[in-house]
């Protein structure tokens, strides 16, 4: 035990010292800067070190290790006291055997390893976060945080697709949530005003909150940051939109789904929110620019988490993409996107994955675990900086893991893999004081293959069409 903890703090100090060392400027302040540099023989320029990152914060190991442990405590304190959960009788003999028995691939739901998991991943990540490290200290923070609870923090033996969702893809939501709650600060406000951004800041990111409540920040007056990529950038718009959706995983759009529970007429509340322009930033550090329709040429790291009546599909990827923006007007643009994903993990769902699951497990799951590799590619017309009509394609290969592949009674060894095509349009109408309509389609492909002449091959295709009235909100709209 002391062993893994120590191996933590050095392994978040050592890369914290390589972050300071490498790349120049941090992405959160002024890397290497003495405390004054001095112009000429009669005036000093005050600088910011970079152990203090843009808002003030001060790299803290500490606390950053000790918070990691707090959020460890109390989601072990929440299952074993409230829910009474089984899995959470730790001793040194639960830590030695998951230790010793390697990694192993869980049945637990799937709104449960795809999204839960990379949520409390994201609270590790903001650990690091917002005690003065950047992204490159917080992902493996983040990472050593899930391992050691797969160790130390349950019985249950420990799982590759827990860790990997947690750690990498919690922390692609911490650094969206650390970015977002940064709009609503403001170090310089004073009164009701700087209390109910402090606690509308803590909302969105809880770790954010209490941190700034014990180092103090939450009521001392200071500058913001600098770059307003730091704070709210150059492009930030909200757009809500209401509506109704038609869907179908087989016939048409009318006939709904072959499912009991699929419906062919639901309701639609979708937000898009996008932070930062990747075309008039200065500025190329992680996450300066995102969307949360996870939905130039730069490096993404992607987290999807799609879970409804007719298709569950999760990710935790990164994609080499190229974006081209093309300014025909002042009034009219038009971006393209082409880019190559790899994928660390993807959860399918899948008729057969059950037969993998081992007959003492409390349930058996629905969807296949994998590795894989992609590409997309989507085009988009803007008028007047917001987008009029759009079309994506995506195409994902994953190769199972861990799902229905396995040795089936006579049958044999069964190795499967999924090829799976989304495809999207959408036309949107000029807005008139931020309001306007809008009409997309959705059309979706799983081919499920298998090496087994035995079993068929299976095909998935499902149809949405959703139309809906649109509200947008925010600052930078007028740029193509």
């Amino acid at each position: 035990m002391k062993r893994l903890i120590t191996l933590f703090a050095m392994t978040v100090v050592l890369v914290a010292q390589a972050e300071g060392q490498v790349g120049g400027t941090q992405p959160d302040s002024t890397a290497g800067a003495p405390d004054f540099a001095v112009t000429d023989s009669t005036q000093a320029t005050p600088q910011v070190p970079y152990t203090i990152d843009a808002w003030g914060a001060r790299r803290d190991y500490a606390l950053a290790l000790g918070e990691v442990l707090l959020v460890n405590g109390i989601v072990w304190a929440y299952n074993e006291f409230p829910r009474g959960a089984g899995f959470t009788q730790v001793n040194p003999r639960s830590w030695w055997s998951n230790l010793s028995g390697g990694w192993t691939y869980d049945d637990n739901h799937f709104a449960n390893n795809q999204f839960a998991h990379p949520f409390h991943g994201s609270l590790y990540y903001n650990a690091a976060r917002v005690n003065g490290f950047g992204y490159w200290v917080a992902l493996p923070t983040a990472l050593l945080g899930s391992g050691f609870w797969e160790c130390c923090g349950e019985t249950h033996p420990p799982a590759i697709n827990d860790w990997i969702a947690t750690g990498v893809g919690g922390s692609a939501i911490g650094e969206m949530l650390y970015r977002v709650s940064s709009t609503v600060l403001d170090n310089t406000a004073t009164g009701s005003e700087r209390i109910w951004r402090e606690i509308g800041a803590g909302l969105l990111n809880p770790v954010r909150g209490f941190t700034r409540l014990v180092t103090g920040r939450v009521g001392k007056v200071g500058p913001n940051p600098e770059n307003p990529l730091d704070h709210i950038p150059n492009r930030l718009t909200n757009t809500l939109r209401l509506g109704g959706r038609w869907v179908a995983d087989s016939g048409s759009l009318d006939e709904g789904g072959n499912t009991n529970d699929s419906k062919a007429y639901t309701g639609m509340f979708e937000v898009d929110f996008q932070f930062g322009s990747p075309f008039a930033a200065d500025r190329r550090k992680p996450f300066d620019f995102f969307t949360f329709r996870l939905g130039v040429l730069g490096v993404a790291h992607n987290f999807d988490y799609v879970n409804n009546n007719a298709m569950e599909f999760g990710s935790t990827s990164a994609t080499l993409f190229l974006l081209t923006h093309w300014p025909v007007s002042p009034k009219f643009g038009i971006i393209g996107e082409l880019g190559a994903d790899g994928y660390l993990m993807t959860a399918i769902n899948s008729e057969l994955a059950f037969l993998a699951v081992v007959p003492d497990t409390s349930r058996f799951r629905e969807y296949d675990y994998g590795i894989g590799a992609g590409a997309r590619a989507q085009l988009q017309l803007r008028l007047f900086g917001r987008r009029f009509a759009e079309a994506s394609y995506r195409l994902v290969y994953s190769n199972t893991l861990n799902g229905s592949t396995g040795t089936l009674e006579g049958i044999g060894e069964v190795d499967t893999w999924h090829i799976l095509q989304a495809l999207r349009v959408g036309l949107f109408s000029p807005r008139v004081k931020n309001f306007g309509v809008g009409v997309d389609f959705f059309f979706y492909r799983r081919d499920s293959h298998f090496n087994r002449p035995e079993l068929m091959e299976i095909t998935q295709r499902v149809r949405e069409l959703r139309a809906f009235v649109t509200w947008e909100v925010g600052r930078g709209l007028n740029t193509n």
